[in-house]
């Protein structure tokens, strides 16, 4: 929760802040404009998300069987997007494990895969402080300035232009490997000779600042989503609301005071290498994919001004890489770094003979499994005889999210048009936002537009997905593939996003709102699965 809140109900012009402290534009923006903040949108750019969007509920990598020798844990991040949960994990590995983690992360788009190329070089090569600040904006800022360029172009682009020089003559369909060393640890891309091409001409991408930040703005301050951003303020804090103005302003992440006259250059990574264009929604955020109560640690709270957000993160993330890198270089570490892009389901057969005959103690499919993309049934036929056997390791799992599910199970059971159900939801709400007149609903149009957008979040989940696990037929799929599902997960709550507390209960308004405020819906279900003994 933003303790910036002050937990009164006002209008969406109230940031709890003096006006002074805006920018005209953001006055403007909150005082002139008065769109219908309740019709239907369409999101602007391409649909990637860069930023990630999945939070990073996850445990150390391994739940490893510890033995006296040959310690191995071998972890899979398909779909993987950005390396949040590599990063967690390895920093995260008991310190007292001192055995080989293999990590493979895999991602079937070049412009995702390339960024996780360049965050993991540099993490294995510079020193912690620097490796985070560089790595902290190539994943999320617009701009970067020249020093760091610079430091890419030595540590990253000049590796992968001497492959491209080394493969020249080698056909365009024959895989591609090049292993690194950096003291204990190895970082692996493994790539056709045109997914190489692609990274080079990424990072070799010449952008003029003028298009990219026109491109840029064209889709985060699109005048069609106007109606989309006001919606999204008024779900947010007094100064989310202003910091989330501000970072769609300035395109870079960074806490209040931050210089920025030095970042000049166009990110490569994050704009289209042909035509630089912005790659990300227009929805995207960097504080999507992360806790919000470790972002409002006390740690933090010491670093910067306590409602300055953005600030707030970027301490976070930039404590979360140093710790990823100090482990990552750790001598007494044996970390191997490998990455793929192909589609997920051609993964497999492209694994070294090693590591297919050892097998994985876990294995991360984000939400491939959802039936808009790879399905369960195909999910678990291409991943469980990757799994470790229970007699090695009794924790190996596979883990996989559903995003959509509960969405298309409400929608074939007809919720939506179930106004008895419907009303009891809103009422629901009415009971977290106002907790002492939770009879009397407020009459404002931004209190209306909570009400209906809360009801989501207050839904029977746990009946929606068994409608959904029996209709798609989770069971006979377990059963067919020799899995089954876990009862209790251990890696992962199953409904992580789900509120955890009721109505009147202390905490309970803070936490509502949080939930609110994030672009989850408490539908987020996470299943785990066993290899059957």
């Amino acid at each position: 929760m933003d303790p910036a809140s002050s937990g009164q109900e006002g209008p969406l012009t109230d940031l709890n802040m003096p006006q002074n402290q805006l920018t005209e534009l953001e006055a403007a923006m909150m005082a002139l404009l008065k769109p219908d903040i309740v019709q239907q949108d369409i999101e602007s750019s391409s649909g990637l998300a860069p930023l990630g969007y999945i939070p990073p509920k996850v445990t150390p990598c391994a739940n490893i069987k510890t033995t006296n020798e040959g310690l191995k844990a071998n972890c899979g991040n398909n779909a993987s997007g950005d390396p949040r949960n590599l990063m967690f994990s390895i920093s995260q590995l008991p310190i007292t494990y001192k055995g080989a983690c293999t990590s493979v992360l895999n991602d079937k788009n070049s412009n995702v895969v390339a960024r996780n190329i360049v965050m993991l070089l540099l993490s294995a090569q510079l020193p912690h402080v620097e490796a985070a600040e560089v790595i902290l904006h190539v994943w999320y800022s617009a701009r970067l300035t020249h020093g760091m360029l610079v430091v890419i172009d030595k540590h990253v682009r000049k590796l992968i232009a001497d492959v491209l020089f080394k493969i020249q003559d080698k056909a365009d369909n024959v895989l591609l490997s090049k292993k690194w060393t950096f003291g204990s640890a190895e970082v692996t891309v493994r790539m056709y000779k045109p997914q190489w091409s692609t990274v080079l001409q990424i990072l070799d991408a010449k952008h003029d600042m003028t298009k990219t930040e026109q491109e840029r703005r064209k889709v985060v301050l699109a005048p069609h989503r106007v109606d989309y951003r006001e919606r999204e303020l008024c779900y947010f804090s007094g100064s989310r609301r202003l910091c989330s103005t501000r970072f769609r302003e300035s395109g870079v992440l960074a806490p209040i005071g931050f210089v920025l006259e030095h970042f000049t250059i166009p990110n490569p990574l994050l704009f289209n290498e042909t035509n630089s264009t912005w790659l990300q929604k227009d929805s995207a955020s960097p504080l999507e994919g992360w806790s919000t109560r470790s972002i409002f640690s006390t740690q933090n709270l010491h670093r910067t001004a306590k409602n300055d957000v953005n600030g707030l993160l970027y301490f976070h993330v930039r404590s979360t890489i140093e710790q990823f890198c100090d482990r990552l270089q750790n001598p007494v570490s044996k970390n191997k770094l490998m990455l793929y892009c192909v589609d997920a389901a051609n993964l497999p057969c492209l694994l070294p003979t090693e590591i297919r005959a050892a097998g994985f103690d876990r294995i991360e499919v984000s939400n491939i499994a959802d039936e808009a993309y790879l399905g369960l049934s195909k999910t678990l036929v291409t991943f469980v005889p990757l799994l470790k056997e229970r007699s090695v390791n009794p924790q190996t799992v596979l883990l996989t999210l559903f995003l959509n599910a509960c969405e298309i199970a409400d929608r074939v059971m007809g919720n939506d048009s179930n106004m008895i159900l419907v009303s009891a939801q809103i009422n629901q709400v009415a009971r977290y936002l106002h907790p002492d007149r939770s009879k009397k609903l407020a009459n404002d149009s931004t209190q209306s537009i909570k009400m209906m957008a809360g009801k989501d979040l207050v839904r029977d989940y746990d009946r929606i997905f068994a409608f959904y696990m029996k209709s798609v037929g989770f069971e006979i799929y377990a059963r067919h593939t020799g899995v089954e599902m876990r009862k209790q997960n251990t890696v992962v709550e199953a409904w992580p996003m789900r509120l955890k507390k009721k109505p009147g209960q202390k905490g309970a308004k803070e936490e509502f709102q949080e939930l609110m405020a994030s672009s989850c819906s408490g539908a987020e279900r996470y299943v785990e699965w066993l290899r059957r003994e």
